[in-house]
């Protein structure tokens, strides 16, 4: 394991992977300079225009068409984001048309404009998942084919769960429970859909339920009775979806900020731009609100009880709702609208409340906030979650790249002037770089507070702290190296993300203010 390393100790490894050297300034070695000390003329250069070129091909190859597994999410929502961070750093209008292109095409591909439906319903102007995200449900039917009991499985691969039933036997039959990402099989023998039995069946299911098989079972019937036995067969289990809080937030963020951007410069509140900005705002609006019954005015989101994922009915963890958090500061710089500075105000206060001081000034904070039902863990007594009735205590220390959404949430708020006692929070994320996340002249930490091995594709989001470069120029010479280390071909939204940060501490667009 290598020794910490803080900003005061760092020196350069080797040149020959471009690395920058650091010795305690804040000059940012020259693009010709460091062109020149890399070892490969076809190394990318991560702080160039050329490298976010050959990200944004990398992107967009993949083609992107909805977020039913999290592509909008988790990819077009950092791209996005990075095309706004490369027209501030070079005020370049063709990353804006490039941006304008794909949140075209992100409005046209709402469930509302695409005509599904989440699991209530509704078909809001957001974006519904599945996949590994959501429940995953199978219908067990009665003897004469009528639906009588839901069964379901919370966790990854849902949709690819079996129920076998089998050894039927007048009122009673075996159901054997099978999900391909654990090995774990369930099998429920002589059980009943007499709900007056000792061997009712959605007794028997949600008994066998644990944190590591998370199987639960409702029953459908508006007058459950014993009932004959179903046939022998297996059921086939179908994705259940859901809009999550921190999907809607990642997407609309950079819709928001281009809005807010647009609207405030004279030099782009013009014309078709201008009446592009207020669709977008007015999209950002419509998208936060569909997740207003999940706010609690304490400053946290609820996942609703009942809804088909896991940890229904618990409050969400920090970078969740931060992910909304930062879509209602960039609506609240551009409609000042109080009650977004209230939500935010809130937010903020409750974060606080979670966060560690440590003696070298930087901060660290759990994954699950402190008062949360997850971080204190609870019993199936507690009633708290349908699709996860109990669950041990989890109080894991934040990573790096979920760490990046509050802090992006946090830097946001701190530029709109929300808050004026976030200056020194600023200061002391940016301690929690310097001081915890940095590992070695190459490396970076997994988590916030200094320990767990990052491996490449975990290092390279560190590069998503770029926001707080302007605090210290050590985030963007740490992450360089990082990237130079790695040599990382970028194909994903994240990587165009990093590289557009990259790019835009070199520039400093906060000096030219």
């Amino acid at each position: 394991m290598s020794a910490p390393v803080t900003r005061r100790t760092l020196l350069l490894g080797s040149a020959a992977t471009g690395a920058l050297a650091w010795a305690g300034t804040t000059t940012i070695p020259s693009f010709a300079n460091r062109a020149s000390a890399t070892s490969s003329v076809t190394a990318l250069v991560y702080d160039s225009p050329a490298a976010f070129d050959a990200a944004q091909a990398g992107y967009l190859a993949s083609n992107p068409m909805d977020n039913e597994v999290g592509l909008y999410a988790w990819g077009e929502s950092y791209f996005m984001l990075s095309l706004l961070r490369m027209y501030e750093a070079y005020q370049d209008l063709k990353y804006l048309q490039t941006f304008e292109q794909r949140a075209a095409h992100v409005l046209a591909t709402t469930d509302h404009a695409r005509g599904v439906t989440d699991y209530r319903g509704r078909s809001g102007k957001v974006w519904r998942t599945a996949g590994n995200y959501t429940a995953g449900h199978g219908v067990l039917p009665d003897g004469s084919g009528a639906p009588a009991v839901q069964l379901r499985w919370s966790g990854a691969r849902s949709a690819e769960s079996t129920a076998e039933v089998a050894n039927v036997s007048g009122t009673t039959f075996d159901l054997i429970l099978r999900n391909p990402g654990t090995t774990g099989v369930v099998t429920l023998s002589g059980v009943s859909l007499d709900p007056a039995a000792a061997s009712y069946v959605v007794t028997a299911v949600n008994n066998a339920y644990t944190a590591g098989l998370r199987w639960t079972a409702a029953d459908l019937r508006t007058s459950p009775q014993s009932a004959p036995a179903p046939a022998a067969g297996t059921i086939a289990f179908q994705p259940q979806y859901y809009v999550f809080g921190v999907h809607t937030g990642m997407i609309a963020f950079p819709l928001a900020r281009y809005a807010r951007m647009v609207l405030q410069s004279p030099r782009l509140r013009k014309g078709a731009r201008r009446a592009r900005a207020i669709q977008l705002l007015n999209a950002a609006r419509q998208a936060v609100a569909f997740h207003d019954d999940e706010y609690v005015a304490t400053g946290d989101y609820v996942w609703p009880k009942g809804a088909p994922i896991p940890f229904d009915g618990t409050i969400q963890p920090y970078n969740q709702s931060h992910g909304l958090g930062q879509v209602l500061v960039e609506l609240y710089r551009v409609t000042r609208e109080r009650r977004y500075r209230t939500m935010v105000v809130a937010m903020l206060t409750r974060y606080r409340a979670g966060l560690t001081l440590e003696a070298d000034g930087a901060y660290s904070w759990p994954y699950w906030p402190p008062y949360s039902q997850l971080y204190a863990g609870y019993p199936k007594t507690a009633g708290i979650s349908e699709y996860t009735p109990s669950y041990p205590a989890s109080r894991q220390i934040e990573d790096i790249s979920h760490a990046a959404i509050s802090l992006e949430f946090v830097h946001a708020a701190y530029d709109s002037g929300i808050d004026t006692g976030l200056a020194a929070d600023v200061q002391r994320f940016t301690a929690t770089f310097t001081q915890r996340v940095v590992r070695s002249a190459t490396e970076v930490w997994y988590r916030v507070d200094g320990t767990g091995d990052a491996v490449p594709a975990n290092a390279v989001q560190a590069a998503r702290w770029g926001a707080y470069a302007e605090q210290d120029l050590v985030v963007y010479q740490q992450s360089l190296r990082v990237y130079d280390a790695v040599q990382l071909v970028p194909v994903q939204g994240s990587h165009a993300l990093g590289i557009a940060y990259l790019n835009w501490a070199k520039q400093a667009p906060w000096r030219k203010q």
